[in-house]
């Protein structure tokens, strides 16, 4: 596989749609030390300043939407829930597949190519706070194309 082919742009989809939750990394980072319960989860998400920088909404992670979120990851198949019985009340942790372990590690490369280049990702989330944050899918975008309302394009 290569950076121009198919494959190659099929893969950088489905790695898009599989980690693309908005509170998706910030979960995987959370829980990259290990198996936490919800309430710890939801704590150390809000110690963080992340989207800031991308929206001019503060982003706030309420518990719902975090359990929304943990839930419909651990369908996906990223995360492991652990209901453990052997206590009361009954607790239950969440913890990475290894897998998703292994796919944080692989990327600590790009994060270092993403802090090397400030100045581009600096000009990408001006773009976003100009323009809002959703950008919308390709299915989106090809049908406001076909009703005339996209895009002009300048092919000159």
């Amino acid at each position: 596989m290569k950076v121009g082919d198919e494959r190659f742009l099929r893969g950088l989809y489905d790695l898009k749609y599989l980690f693309g939750d908005k509170w998706a990394p910030a979960i995987l980072v959370t829980l990259s030390g290990g198996p936490m319960r919800r309430k710890e989860i939801l704590s150390t998400i809000s110690s963080y300043s992340i989207g800031e920088e991308w929206s001019d909404k503060h982003a706030v992670l309420h518990d719902s939407i975090l359990a929304r979120t943990l839930k419909k990851m651990t369908e996906e198949g990223l995360l492991k829930r652990v209901r453990c019985t052997k206590t009361f009340p009954v607790t239950v942790t969440y913890e990475l597949k290894p897998e998703v372990l292994e796919f944080l590690t692989l990327t600590e490369t790009l994060v270092a190519w993403a802090d090397e280049h400030q100045e581009l990702i600096a000009q990408a989330q001006a773009y976003s706070r100009r323009n809002g944050d959703e950008m919308g899918t390709l299915t989106e975008i090809a049908e406001l194309d076909e009703l005339g309302l996209g895009d002009e394009v300048d092919d000159e």
